[in-house]
């Protein structure tokens, strides 16, 4: 036997095999659905809520070229008070499905756009994408509380600084 032909059967071989494990694969994966991707939140080490088809859960943080998810508001504040230093911002979820309230840090001030409340009703954390959350208007809170009544019956609005101030 000659070194060509066996070099040749070889090539042969390997690029059948190679063919044949690539379209296996992918006739595998193409009938799966897309899956959520799932992950711990860095701060309460609980599973970071997923978004549904009518409300957005997950939080935000940008900080430079990182974008990283938290559990809710509480949790990504309260990292970014104590593991980030310098400009940030925080893509909370409002009550406008794909529409966040943009929470910015600069040169330590922290700032929201104009009219945004927020809910911060300390209850167990299970529960925190519900109670830990940003509105657009006051109008909007009032109506996430009487939506929530049995977790948030004491909740008030609260401004930026007062739930920057719980986050510790």
């Amino acid at each position: 036997m000659n070194r060509t032909s066996f070099v040749s059967r070889r090539r042969m071989l390997a690029g059948s095999l190679a063919a044949f494990v690539s379209l296996g694969m992918s006739s595998f994966l193409a009938g799966r659905p897309a899956q959520a991707h799932e992950a711990k939140c860095p701060y309460c080490k609980l599973d970071v809520v997923q978004d549904t088809p009518t409300m957005d859960n997950e939080v935000a943080l940008r900080y430079g070229r990182k974008r990283i998810e938290y559990r809710c508001v509480y949790c990504a504040l309260a990292e970014a008070k104590s593991a980030f230093k310098g400009d940030l911002s925080i893509l909370a979820p409002s009550e406008i499905k794909g529409k966040p309230v943009v929470i910015t840090r600069k040169n330590g001030n922290w700032s929201a756009p104009s009219g945004t409340v927020f809910v911060g009703e300390k209850a167990n954390h299970r529960h925190c994408q519900t109670t830990y959350r940003a509105f657009t208007s006051k109008a909007a809170f009032q109506a996430h509380v009487q939506k929530n009544k049995a977790l948030l019956k004491n909740a008030k609005p609260l401004t930026l600084a007062q739930i920057v101030e719980i986050a510790k």
